[in-house]
């Protein structure tokens, strides 16, 4: 069926070979979606699978990491896509042999998923199943809100206690915070909330706003964006840059931590490292000739930190009819591209002058490459050495995992003792990938090796290889220059002897089974 699919598009053109490619990409997404249940199914038929479901890391999330790592993406979109392949073909058989067919989109199925997971009965699940393969053979194209409004229909058709509730605009409030991918190092809040905390939280910003002097250069808007920011403060950095600002005698201060990594030559000023504060970790680099360092590269960060300020300057410095079309067609230089770029832990991209403008108040901790230094004698690395791991590595290093490192676990790639405390057999692993590597390891599992400059390999359960590097390299290779060479004793073939998964009260499928009843119970809201 797929090859007569992918033959129906030799010759066509234009708009006949949108439409052919469209349903050949939809027919091929429903295989990779099958396979994707197959390799459950295959996991679950193994031997001692049922106590695996108790695990805290179960069948179902070991195989949604393999996923993951074979598609390169995050553990949490690799999950949604396995619990969509998972739901699709143990309870909507007939709508995966249309989907099979490339009549469906994979954005249909998935809400068909979401909408008609309520629904338990036997019957009237495979009632359900029927009219929607039926009604998609001649489907016209919807909003996603008709889309679902239609699709609710046949659930309220087979079993009308399984519609799902929409609900309130009340129970909907939420915040989301999305860090730009851009570059700009800038980040979007979008909030929905009762109306007087929003009518405090306005006060708030406005006050916080007032505690700088009249001489700092931001506009109202700016200095209410940065209050956003100041919030867990008690008021905000001035930046009049006078010396006698009463504003700037007393320093904002707070109990959170944002770990941003910079070179030397980017913080102009480094301050001073207090051992009773959270670091702020930044890599050390080789310091440039002092006349480039001191005259240079503090005018720099003073210039592009004032440039982020104020009003917008004048796009052109004569007026429109007196430029050239060359003039009008070259951009003007970015203002904020001379400081060399920092990043969040967790690989965000941050601009040089807005790095600056974080170090503000900020503890300053170097870090040092530890080069061909022989390893610690001991299990648990040093500060300096965790810091340096978690600088180079930035994120976990499984792949396609981009938690960030600060809220990693640092791993010893091949065990303690027998492989040693130093950086070349050091990473950053999550939580759930460790105990990934531990308990679903070993020769018919997930293995990793190490490379001297931080570059691991993963060999996944069926053997085939998957390659991360650290996330500093981009932005800073001196972090990946390699470390001193591993020397590996005798390693067992198990050593995770006297080790045990921690597991979960309920099983997943008891805990999916609560869910559902609570919402068809729950009592229909206004």
């Amino acid at each position: 069926m797929f090859d007569d699919l992918v033959n129906a598009t030799a010759g066509t053109s234009g708009a006949g070979a949108v439409s052919a490619w469209t349903r050949t990409e939809s027919a091929a997404c429903a295989r990779k979606v099958a396979a994707m249940a197959a390799m459950l199914e295959h996991v679950y038929a193994q031997s001692g699978s049922a106590d695996r479901d108790q695990w805290c890391l179960d069948n179902f999330d070991a195989v949604a990491a393999h996923i993951g790592a074979a598609q390169n993406i995050t553990p949490g979109a690799a999950f949604h896509q396995l619990l969509t392949s998972v739901a699709l073909h143990e309870r909507f058989p007939k709508v995966a042999a249309v989907f099979a067919q490339g009549l469906i989109t994979y954005a249909l199925v998935k809400t068909v998923v979401h909408r008609g997971a309520l629904v338990v009965d036997p019957d009237a699940l495979r009632r359900l199943d029927a009219l929607l393969a039926e009604a998609f053979a001649d489907w016209e194209p919807r909003s996603v809100d008709k889309t679902e409004k239609a699709i609710d229909f046949f659930v309220h058709q087979v079993d009308p206690q399984a519609l799902r509730r929409d609900e309130t605009k009340a129970r909907g409030r939420s915040v989301d915070v999305r860090i730009e991918e851009d570059g700009s190092g800038m980040a979007t809040i979008l909030a929905t909330l009762f109306a007087h905390d929003a009518k405090a939280f306005q006060t708030r910003l406005k006050n916080l706003a007032a505690t700088v002097c009249p001489g700092d250069p931001r506009t109202a808007d700016q200095l209410r964006a940065d209050a956003i920011g100041a919030v867990g403060t008690d008021r905000m950095a001035c930046l009049c840059g006078n010396d006698d600002c009463a504003a700037a005698q007393n320093p904002p201060a707070t109990g959170v931590v944002v770990y941003v990594i910079a070179s030397d030559e980017t913080l102009a000023e480094p301050t001073e490292t207090s051992d009773s504060e959270p670091p702020a970790p930044r890599p050390e680099t080789p310091a440039p000739p002092p006349d480039t360092l001191v005259e240079t590269g503090e005018s720099i960060a003073a210039d592009e930190c004032a440039a982020i300020d104020g009003v917008e300057p004048r796009l052109f410095d004569k007026p429109l009819r007196d430029l050239t079309l060359t003039e009008l067609m070259t951009p003007t230089p970015g203002r904020l591209a001379k400081l060399r770029p920092a990043a969040l832990m967790g690989g965000q991209f941050l601009p040089g002058a807005i790095a600056c403008r974080a170090a503000i108040g900020a503890t300053i901790t170097s870090i040092v490459h530890p080069g061909q230094a022989p390893p610690e004698n001991r299990y648990r690395p040093s500060k300096k050495l965790a810091d340096f791991i978690r600088c180079r590595d930035m994120t976990c290093r499984f792949p396609g995992c981009r938690v960030p490192a600060t809220n990693c676990d640092v791993d010893h790639t091949i065990p303690w003792p027998h492989g040693p405390t130093a950086a070349s057999n050091l990473k950053c692993v999550c939580r759930r990938h460790h105990l990934l590597k531990t308990f679903w390891g070993g020769e018919n599992g997930w293995r990793d090796r190490q490379l001297d400059d931080g570059t691991v390999i993963w060999t996944a359960p069926d053997g085939l290889e998957y390659v991360t590097t650290p996330a500093s390299r981009l932005l800073f290779p001196e972090l990946s220059r390699p470390t001193a060479t591993v020397r590996v004793r005798d390693v067992p073939a198990s050593h995770t002897a006297g080790l045990t998964m921690p597991r979960r009260k309920n099983t997943r499928a008891q805990d999916r089974a609560d869910r559902i009843r609570l919402e068809r119970e729950a009592p229909p809201m206004d």
